[in-house]
């Protein structure tokens, strides 16, 4: 009993702490007063305000001054995002990773809201194995609670645009984002109304209480890989016909997740794969692998391309776990391309120029960059 109220006490601490800086931040926004107590946090807190344009709106100014566009308001946007100014604070290095403590918060909380979540996760398990196998629908509803519950109380809640892309019928899609963080899974599970399977690498089904979620939501079959290029011993994995595991230096292990991806599209699941193969280490839009294009066209559903803006800043690739609570985060929904009858490597350059698009110029591809 003891335990449970220095646990209870040290929750209600930790969110009185955000909520008086939260406060703090609002005081300074609207007041200018300085704070440079808070300032030492290792906190999101707004940069003071410049009177210059960055280069890139500077830039994205001269553009639609020539073409006669109104684009103030999105280059007002721009200019904001370009001179953000994220600081780490107090922070170690863990396997050359940078942790501070509100990583560490995050975790915590997450972990915590994810522990609290399973007792309804193993009864939607049990149901679902009995009345909706192939789909699991209801596991998928209570990730999806965890996911926004966690990033809620994390005080972020991203900014979600073209909702209405999305139809009102059960329709199977291939989501596509671009990917620069974990955080990337929780806005599209938390945030986006639209129940989702991931293609994910193999070490997330190792991370205890997250790695098992994921098994709850699919079958799970014994597969024989072998242990990347490194010329180790076969070994069984689990791989899922639900949420799909890919050991991406194995060529066999490849060839199964083609075939665990394309069951679940047709089993009436929507997938979420990005399609650059791992996270971009600049922020900036990677060249397209071959294999989701591939695997929509070869189940017959259509692409819903995602523009995720602005994340890269709250966990850049040095960091182990988030510097700072999430701010200015936009993810835009894009038309669904087609992909019945044409031609992939025509399908992929759309995709990529739509998503490309709909970067913010920090983020978007280099001019002439591959495809």
């Amino acid at each position: 009993r003891t335990h449970g109220n220095l646990v209870s006490m040290a929750v209600r601490v930790m969110v009185l702490v955000t909520m008086a800086i939260h406060a703090a931040e609002a005081i300074k926004m609207h007041r200018g007063a300085a704070l440079p107590a808070l300032r030492s946090l290792p906190l999101h807190w707004p940069p003071p305000r410049s009177t210059a344009l960055s280069r890139t709106a500077c830039m994205v100014a001269g553009a639609a001054a020539t073409t006669g566009d109104d684009s103030s308001s999105q280059i007002s946007e721009w200019a904001k995002q370009e001179s953000l100014v994220v600081t780490k604070g107090p922070h170690v290095k863990v396997a050359g990773k940078t942790l501070n403590p509100c990583g560490l918060f995050i975790c915590i909380l997450t972990m915590s809201v994810c522990a609290c979540c399973y007792p309804p996760l193993l009864l939607s398990y049990a149901l679902s194995r009995v009345f909706d196998n192939k789909k699991r629908r209801m596991v998928d509803y209570i990730v999806n609670i965890w996911a926004k519950m966690s990033m809620l109380l994390c005080t972020y809640r991203p900014k979600v645009t073209g909702l209405e892309h999305l139809p009102h019928t059960d329709e199977a899609f291939m989501f596509i984002p671009n990917h620069t963080s974990f955080l990337d899974i929780f806005s599209m599970s938390g945030f986006v109304p639209r129940r989702m399977k991931y293609i994910s690498k193999i070490e997330i089904l190792r991370i205890p209480l997250i790695g098992w979620a994921m098994q709850f939501a699919g079958e799970c079959e014994e597969v024989l890989c072998r242990e990347g290029d490194l010329g180790m011993n076969s070994h069984l994995i689990p791989l899922h016909s639900g949420h799909i595991a890919i050991r991406r230096m194995d060529r066999r292990s490849q060839m199964q997740t083609f075939k665990d991806a394309i069951t679940t599209l047709e089993n009436g699941n929507s997938v979420v794969t990005f399609a650059e193969g791992t996270r971009s280490k600049d922020g900036k839009l990677k060249k397209f692998k071959k294999g989701p294009f591939k695997m929509s066209s070869k189940a017959g559903v259509r692409i819903i391309p995602v523009s995720i803006c602005n994340m890269y800043r709250w966990m850049p690739s040095s960091a182990l776990l988030p510097v700072a609570f999430p701010r200015q985060v936009e993810i835009k929904l894009h038309a669904p391309v087609e992909t019945a009858g044409r031609d992939e490597a025509e399908v992929s350059k759309e995709v990529f120029g739509i998503i490309n698009r709909g970067l913010p110029p920090y983020q978007q591809a280099a001019p002439g960059a591959v495809v």
